[in-house]
């Protein structure tokens, strides 16, 4: 099972299909947001991608800081777009961990 670290406190799990994810949800610690990707706000995007000031968001296909992105939601696509390199298959559900 891969996943991206979108910051130091949260990790992105993705899921090509409802029962793989609920076969892993008691397998991962804390289970923080668990829902399918085209029903995830913009305002619970921005709470768990990695923030650079005000309005510039991580772009997860990059390192370094060029081509931030501008919304939250947009910063999670890219983070997907990294785990399908990883995983092979689309991401239609996922699941964020937060670890304290």
């Amino acid at each position: 099972m891969n996943y991206i670290n979108l910051s130091s406190i949260y990790r992105l799990y993705s899921f090509p299909d409802y029962w793989s994810m609920k076969e892993a949800k008691p397998k991962i610690r804390r289970v923080i947001l668990a829902k399918e990707f085209k029903v995830v706000q913009e305002i619970e995007a921005k709470h768990y991608v990695q923030k650079y000031g005000d309005y510039a968001f991580r772009n997860y296909l990059r390192e370094d800081k060029k081509e931030l992105k501008q919304s939250g939601l947009q910063s999670l696509i890219t983070a997907l777009q990294a785990l399908y390199k990883l995983n092979g298959y689309p991401a239609k559900y996922n699941i964020i961990e937060g670890r304290y």
